[in-house]
């Protein structure tokens, strides 16, 4: 029939390039997972500042955008961890990963997305043209970093803004361990 928009179509049409739309995902429990490359992520907002590497404000922004989608987040940072005893964070729905010595963030991605008992679960955001088109032939979807900053836009434009400014709630909240363990 001409002129006859099957509005059901479009919805699951309109999602971000690489991710399953919102209506398919309903039925699940389980939160999405998203696996960052950080440092890719800290270049599409201009890169480090003199003296801040950002990365607190990349775990920051991403676990708020956890929070605000019901997902879970693993950000891989080339370079030293936060702190020197910790290659591996566990802050809420975020966990942050620093590869060893020798090894790129890049490539610490790769190995987390072969060792994944599904990898077609796993959303991938990273702006390596290797590393996306390597990731999607093992079958995970990837966003570039720019469409991940377009959906987090999105996401905290409808999300209220909290009471008494951006302090946690708790001390479990990701602003409580980033002051705790030297993110700030």
């Amino acid at each position: 029939m001409d002129g006859f928009v099957d509005r059901s179509v479009r919805r699951r049409l309109d999602c971000v390039p690489g991710e399953l739309p919102y209506s398919l995902l309903s039925w699940r429990r389980a939160p999405l997972p998203y696996l960052i490359d950080g440092n890719n992520l800290l270049g599409s907002w201009g890169g480090p500042q003199e003296g801040d590497d950002r990365r607190h404000e990349v775990v920051r922004r991403v676990a708020a955008f956890c929070r605000g989608r019901n997902a879970r987040a693993t950000v891989v940072f080339d370079g030293h961890p936060l702190r020197d005893d910790l290659a591996a964070q566990e802050l809420g729905p975020v966990s942050v990963r620093v590869p060893p010595p020798g090894t790129d963030a890049d490539s610490l991605i790769r190995e987390l997305v072969e060792r994944a008992a599904r990898p077609a679960e796993l959303i991938v955001v990273t702006s390596d043209k290797a590393l996306y088109s390597y990731v999607k032939t093992l079958g995970a979807a990837v966003m570039r970093a720019h469409e991940w900053n377009a959906l987090e836009r999105r996401i905290a434009s409808r999300r209220p803004a909290p009471p008494g400014g951006e302090k946690p709630e708790k001390e479990d909240d990701i602003e409580g361990w980033l002051k705790k363990f030297g993110g700030d």
